[in-house]
């Protein structure tokens, strides 16, 4: 089965987000299970003197522009990386800190366009996010036989929503400027033409597959989504086991696997605090690796913090965000050093050291399509704690119930979630039980290659239809 990625980003390439995490293992995963995967995707770069990455492969034109394609064989996957110099060598990969580039819809509208020359003896093209929505759609318009294709939708928030005037300027077909299509309120969509179009739609998670149905998560969108919800299908994320594995990870002081997880986290839960330069103490640590926003739940987090320090926890944040709630969180660190720290960076060491370190992990997201910090707290054996929704719902099971792995509370409230963590200290002061429940989270299998498969499948009922 020959099957081709089209993506925006992809790891150890480019990456923003978790769809450079799923670009980067999802193709890797399918190889292994015997499929012939292509990622085809833009060569991001910063400045012309940087060398994208393979070997020049051949020429593409689209829209007036030409661009060189480069190919690299790597982990049984081959990735063809199309250079367009005035459109991908930028400081970033879609805006800079003022905001979005504003001739974003051009230059995807081109690559969707200059992917189209290459995926043509596919059997399967399988798109990712309103960056490559329109493959689908030039697929499915342009009256000659063509492939199956998928499009997963990674966060429904984000849709490529833009002014009508880009009808001409990329090249769109006015006569499809209709409800049915690409019109969205008087503005082009990008994904919703990928969604009318595709052969499936997939979403990270079963339980985001069944919420963007609902006008609540599906962010105007319900609607198109209700009339294909047959050609919907949630397949949760995976999770990079290799490079996230506390037997091997070169952050931790003391490496460690089940049989010896008390000692090992202990240790990390030491030099966490030595790195933040908290004081030395065996209070249990909750901590939180995420965006400081109202979607992560910040707010409630805020709201709580108070109850959170009576409960006998000290708190770790490491993230950047909103800066209200940045200037919140720092100042409840000037106002309890001793209990609350706070990083407003990212830092790869310091999140692996806050997975190990912490006794639990929190996670009060409004809406979560997969989530992989919960993921890698369990495998870690830190405990999370989550609000019921999305992927959260799907990976994380209450302790109460016979496979508990972790703490789940509902409805999204300050006083839900001091509810959830007053249940864990309860649990955290019978040290036998809380390592039952470590050892049965460590366990849990969340690799690629059971989400892999199951995409393979997919795609083998759409070739069959």
């Amino acid at each position: 089965m020959r099957v081709f990625h089209v993506v925006s980003e992809a790891v150890p390439f480019s990456k923003t987000g978790g769809l450079a995490d799923v670009a980067g293992a999802l193709p890797k995963a399918q190889a292994a299970l015997g499929a012939e995967v292509t990622v085809v995707l833009p060569a991001h770069r910063t400045t012309l003197a940087t060398q994208p990455s393979g070997k020049p492969g051949g020429r593409v034109e689209a829209m007036g522009l030409g661009g060189t394609v480069y190919e690299l064989a790597q982990d049984g996957v081959r990735w063809l990386f199309v250079d367009c110099p005035p459109l991908f060598v930028r400081p970033g990969l879609y805006s800079l800190p003022e905001g979005d580039f504003p001739d974003n819809p051009m230059r995807f509208t081109w690559f969707a366009r200059a992917a189209l020359t290459l995926v043509k003896d596919a059997h399967v093209v399988h798109t990712h996010d309103w960056q490559t929505a329109l493959v689908p759609f030039f697929l499915a318009t342009s009256g000659a036989a063509s492939p199956a294709t998928v499009i997963t939708v990674h966060n429904l928030a984000y849709q490529g929503v833009f002014p009508p005037w880009v009808l001409d300027a990329c090249q769109l077909p006015k006569e499809l400027f209709t409800m049915e299509c690409l019109e969205y309120y008087g503005h082009v969509n990008f994904l919703k033409a990928g969604l009318v179009t595709a052969s499936a739609i997939t979403t990270v998670s079963p339980t985001y597959a069944r919420e963007i149905l609902t006008p609540e998560f599906g962010c105007g969108l319900e609607g198109v989504l209700q009339a294909r919800k047959d050609k919907l299908f949630g397949i949760l994320n995976g999770l990079d086991e290799e490079a996230w594995d506390p037997s091997r990870d070169r952050a931790l002081p003391v490496p460690y696997t089940a049989e010896n997880v008390a000692a090992g986290k202990a240790a990390a839960a030491a030099e966490l605090r030595k790195a933040l330069g908290m004081e030395a103490s065996s209070r249990p640590i909750l901590g939180i690796v995420s965006r400081l926003t109202e979607q992560k739940g910040a707010d409630v987090v805020v709201a709580a913090l108070d109850e959170i320090l009576n409960l006998g926890f000290d708190l770790v944040v490491l993230g950047t965000g909103e800066a209200r709630f940045e200037q919140l969180l720092a100042a409840a660190q000037r106002a309890h050093p001793e209990r609350v720290a706070v990083a407003l960076r990212f830092d790869d060491r310091l999140a692996r050291l806050i997975y190990a370190g912490s006794t639990l992990f929190l996670m009060p997201s409004r809406w979560e399509p997969c989530g992989l910090g919960q993921m890698i707290a369990m495998r870690y054996g830190t405990l999370p704690v989550v609000h019921a929704t999305g992927g959260l719902a799907d990976t994380v099971r209450d302790v109460a119930r016979p496979e508990g792995n972790g703490f789940v509370f509902s409805p999204l409230s300050p006083q839900a979630l001091v509810q959830a963590l007053a249940r864990a200290a309860e649990l955290l002061s019978k040290p036998g039980e809380l390592l039952g429940f470590q050892h049965r989270a460590m366990a849990c299998d969340f690799s690629w290659r059971a989400s892999a498969a199951k995409y393979l499948e997919l795609y083998r009922t759409l070739l069959a239809t």
